[in-house]
């Protein structure tokens, strides 16, 4: 038997849906599952001592299991169906695995060699599966897949292998997990039913119910007004818009860039596309008009009217953090972001670094960052001390164009109700005017 089914049989750790067709199951001295592949063919599954064996049309026995490696009451059940939908029964066996879970090994039928072979799924599919292998397998007929599904936790996943002829497999589609997201924009996709091409290629990412049968996704608009697009493509905009707190329902992605949502309209649902890019770039949520999140106030130092050691000073990146609140305030998980403006207007955003814990009390100014711009080989980078330790990071994002720009920093953090933006940007050049003894 396949190493892979035995290990995960014997171990419960994913589960299945449901299977069409109704097993035999085993039971000692006799034929357990006569077999007819083809017309004036036959063969059958039968149990020797204590083997189950295939015996093939020519009277070869090939071992599928032996009952030392089945759990009392787990099974194993036997059934034939056409698993690679050329018009011929195939063979499955299955074993219970836990509670729920139920794990599969078929052999199909080559007809060419008139005798039944391994089908398993390859390792490079497995490796992308939710659950390497094949779980309470489903027949979609009319597209010619096996829908493979186990259960993890609270959740049934689920893997579509298209099954081409001859044999030949490709994962079609899989149900992905939640994201969890750790870093600027904290939103994270919820789970999607993704559709692959044979390539790979992701084709359409549709989302998922919370949970068994649960509510759709929510998501709640984060700016302050936001476009809507008929399709996911820049050119689609339409006249409507949704407003900061507007809450709709999660339909699709497209790729990293485009959301699908449905939201009830004065003349009913309206579904629509929304770009990300508006929703959580921070170039983009800028306004200059709009108040500060108080009670943080973040300022950027420029030094670029400096006398002395003018090279040093005007590549000196200082940032300083105000809290004019009344009580204490703990900021977590918070990142430090710079969005450098070119002279024709357009803007990058640069993660720069993670910092640690913020604790602030009412009155108190914070020195965040005091460190010059160096260059380390080709690389143009600060100074920042890590929980981990002491590191250099990239201060310009790759691929920028010389040139001044005006840089804003960006302190964000979940905890936070929005970003919290620098009141004045700094001017910058690329690439910067070291002092002569930098290294």
């Amino acid at each position: 038997m396949p190493a892979l089914f035995r290990t995960f049989a014997l171990r419960a750790v994913l589960a299945a849906s449901c299977l069409a067709g109704t097993p035999v199951s085993a039971s000692d001295g006799q034929v357990l599952l006569p077999l007819s592949p083809e017309p004036g063919v036959s063969a059958r599954i039968e149990k020797q001592g204590p083997d189950y064996v295939l015996i093939q049309p020519d009277g070869a026995s090939l071992p599928l299991l032996s009952e030392d490696d089945v759990e009392e009451g787990a099974g194993p059940d036997f059934d034939a169906l056409d698993y690679d939908f050329d018009g011929h029964p195939d063979v499955s066996l299955s074993l219970r695995a836990g509670m729920v879970n139920l794990a599969y090994a078929i052999w199909r039928y080559d007809p060419g060699a008139k005798a039944y072979v391994p089908f398993e799924v390859p390792e490079s599919i497995q490796e992308r599966q939710n659950g390497k292998g094949l779980w309470h397998v489903e027949r979609l007929v009319a597209r010619r897949t096996l829908r493979s599904s186990c259960r993890g936790g609270p959740r049934w996943h689920a893997d579509l292998l298209r099954v081409e002829p001859g044999g030949v497999m490709w994962l079609a589609g899989q149900t992905r997990e939640p994201e969890e997201t750790f870093q600027w924009p904290y939103f994270g996709k919820p789970a999607l039913g993704v559709m692959y091409d044979r390539q790979g290629t992701v084709l359409t990412e549709a989302v998922l119910p919370s949970g068994d049968g649960g509510a759709p996704a929510q998501w709640q608009v984060p700016v302050p007004r936001l476009a809507l697009y008929s399709a996911p493509d820049e050119q689609a905009v339409t006249p409507g818009y949704l407003v900061e707190g507007d809450r709709t329902t999660l339909l699709a992605f497209r790729g990293e860039a485009w959301m699908q949502i449905g939201y009830e309209g004065k003349a009913g649902r309206i579904v629509r596309w929304v770009s990300l890019k508006d929703a959580y770039d921070l170039a983009r949520r800028y306004d200059a008009s709009a108040a500060p999140l108080a009670p943080l106030t973040l300022w950027a130092m420029d030094y670029r009217d400096a006398v002395d050691e003018p090279d040093y000073y005007r590549n000196l990146f200082t940032l300083l953090v105000d809290h004019k609140g009344e009580s204490d305030i703990d900021i977590y998980g918070a990142e430090i972001h710079l969005i450098f403006t070119g002279a024709d207007g357009a803007s990058t955003v640069h993660k720069l670094y993670d910092l640690s814990t913020l604790s602030l009390k009412p009155g108190e100014t914070r020195t965040l960052d005091d460190n010059p711009i160096e260059r380390h080989d080709e690389r143009h980078v600060i100074f920042h001390a890590a929980e981990e330790g002491q590191a250099y990071v990239p201060f310009f994002p790759p691929g920028l164009a010389p040139g001044r720009y005006r840089v804003r920093p960006v302190l964000t953090a979940p905890s936070l109700p929005g970003p919290v933006y620098a009141r004045d940007p700094i001017e910058i050049d690329y690439p910067p005017t070291l002092p002569s003894t930098a290294e």
